[in-house]
């Protein structure tokens, strides 16, 4: 929908192209006629508009948006789909965090340029944009989910979706400069993603496995960190010891960067996620004892032998996966140690609210549409309950 306003005494079509809004005089006067002719150019341009078929230079050969609507010669010719997709990778690299800008990289690289410039997809190995058609996405997407031969394995439907996100991020440049006159990607619809699934341990296998599965005392303070403090892996292994607390009643550890394999220190899955968390008396007890082991050597609360930060996928292989075959504990990922610390703290009549705190949700509602078979009647506000259990547990 379009409007007409007018600036000092001249009519101006407000109206948006292309999903970019635009503000244009029409060379009117704010006058009876003037308005009456303004309302009839309104209603060719909106109709134009819905056909997709506006010219904006025919319209507007002056216009603010001539260089981004109506290309010259020279910028006219589209380039290839790597070269855009490259392109608009840099040019939001300012937006991404380390382990993002990594990942959108591999994306990019390892899967659209070479299903996009594969030869049986379009009439050349390099691929322009202009080309990239509907049916194209669709093969994509069904490459992706192992349907059609592509480079890799067959990835779930939220991989598939991100990978959907990335290609019509970078079309929806295409279209902006008009390459393309609309987005196929954006016809196509992302695929239904099932919940990642919350498989938590209970008491007695967090007891058995700190008690059986862990060769090193370290190895046994960093999952008991894990288990008891609700981080998500890559906040475990960024943690410092200058953001620990001591002197708050109760001392709080502070969550505020992320470690990836690939992308390095950065920062927190979200903004909510940089937070303090209260440490509960086991957690206290095992940073105590960390502090001599590590704060002389590194500013890494668990820090690696050369002194920087873990790398995730060691601890993996190398700790975790063996630890949970000596305590005979069947494989859950390292992420079910933060559902793990939230479903035991739930289960142990924790308020909604300190957990999702615990947890750097941004809501209370996050908490409860994830762990809602966890949750019984609710009666405590802070950490007593949890570390209650813990005690009667013997794992206090």
């Amino acid at each position: 929908m379009a409007f007409i306003t007018a600036v000092r005494n001249r009519l101006v079509l407000d109206f948006s192209w292309k999903k970019v809004r635009c503000r244009e005089y029409l060379r009117l006067p704010a006058t009876r006629e003037g308005r009456t002719e303004a309302r009839r150019i309104k209603k060719q341009i909106e109709g134009e508009i819905v056909a997709r078929t506006l010219d904006y230079a025919k319209w507007f050969p002056d216009g603010a948006k001539l260089d981004l609507f109506a290309p010259t010669r020279e910028t006219a010719a589209a380039p290839t789909f790597a070269a855009l997709a490259r392109e608009w990778l840099e040019n939001k690299k300012a937006w991404f965090a380390p382990a993002t800008y990594y990942d959108r990289k591999r994306i990019i690289e390892g899967k659209l340029i070479p299903f996009l410039d594969d030869a049986t997809t379009g009439p050349t190995s390099a691929r322009l944009v202009s080309t990239i058609q509907l049916e194209d996405v669709e093969r994509l997407v069904n490459a992706v989910k192992g349907h059609e031969g592509i480079h890799g394995r067959k990835l779930s439907n939220r991989r598939a979706n991100i990978i959907l996100d990335v290609l019509r991020q970078v079309l929806d440049r295409a279209v902006l400069r008009g390459w393309l006159a609309r987005n196929p990607a954006r016809a196509v619809s992302k695929l239904r993603e099932d919940r990642v699934p919350i498989d938590p341990f209970s008491f007695e296998e967090v007891k058995t496995l700190l008690e059986k599965g862990f060769r090193t005392p370290e190895e046994q303070r960093y999952f008991t960190v894990a288990f008891f403090t609700g981080l998500r892996p890559s906040e475990q292994i960024a943690a410092e010891w200058e953001a620990v607390d001591w002197v708050s009643r109760p001392p709080l550890i502070g969550v505020l960067a992320a470690v990836s394999p690939r992308g390095g220190r950065g920062r927190t899955k979200t903004e909510a996620s940089k937070r303090y968390v209260e440490m509960l008396p086991m957690v206290q007890h095992a940073l105590r004892e960390q502090r001599a082991a590590s704060q002389l050597r590194s500013s890494y609360i668990f820090p690696s032998r050369a002194g920087g930060p873990l790398n995730i996928t060691n601890v993996r292989e190398r700790v975790w996966k063996p630890a949970l075959r000596r305590a005979g504990l069947r494989y859950r990922t390292m992420y079910q140690t933060r559902h793990t610390f939230a479903t035991l703290a739930l289960q142990s009549s924790e308020q909604i609210g300190w957990v999702s705190k615990q947890l750097g949700h941004t809501n209370d509602e996050m908490v409860i549409r994830h762990y809602a078979k966890f949750i019984p009647n609710l009666a405590r506000q802070d950490g007593s309950a949890l570390a209650k259990i813990m005690q009667e547990q013997g794992l206090a």
